[in-house]
């Protein structure tokens, strides 16, 4: 039996209760609501796995597929109808997995499933995050270099190696010393005009 809790949501009582039933054999704890008690129940139960059945792509559902990605949810959407004008009414590809609503497979695998493609969506998400973080701190170091070439005449690798040493002596990052120094050098500016 699976620990998490499974929120079941669907916009027909009967398939609620009938995913209910097929993931009752793997899963302790399965909480059944409408769409309104959705929000709700996600905040109660902040580490669970949302599983969704719905006719057809539609704004509702779109809404919950954001809703599941700004709250890292894992999502299992069911869906008992697609047609080809429907395709343009899919939620964007954004950490979730779908299936036909009528399909025969175990549902346990495919929240599994959706559990590490949501896992893989926060990786990606934490890279991303991580790499402009040190694209906007080389922008810093950068600016800072040029400051100290134009204040103090340094060419850039006396600049840069000012900057690494200024670093290590105040125990602070690279970033943190060059955003120091080009806050102080605007000051200084500032005061003078």
């Amino acid at each position: 039996m699976q620990g998490k809790p499974l929120i079941v949501c669907s916009d027909n009582l009967q398939q609620q209760a009938a995913i209910t039933g097929r993931l009752a054999v793997d899963y302790d704890k399965i909480i059944g609501c409408t769409l309104h008690q959705l929000e709700v129940l996600v905040e109660r139960y902040v580490d669970c796995i949302l599983v969704v059945s719905w006719q057809r792509p539609s704004a509702e559902l779109s809404m919950i597929v954001d809703h599941a990605s700004c709250h890292k949810i894992p999502l299992l959407i069911l869906l008992r109808q697609l047609n080809q004008n429907d395709i343009n009414r899919l939620p964007e590809p954004n950490g979730y997995v779908m299936l036909p609503a009528d399909s025969q497979f175990d549902l346990s695998a495919w929240v599994f499933r959706a559990e590490q493609v949501r896992q893989c969506q926060r990786q990606q998400e934490s890279e991303i995050e991580q790499l402009t973080q040190q694209l906007a701190d080389r922008k810093w170091v950068e600016k800072a270099k040029g400051l100290l070439m134009q204040h103090h005449g340094l060419d850039e690798e006396s600049a840069f190696k000012a900057l690494r040493t200024a670093s290590m002596n105040n125990s602070q990052s690279l970033a943190q010393v060059a955003r120091n120094i080009v806050h102080t050098l605007s000051v200084i500016s500032g005061s003078r005009t």
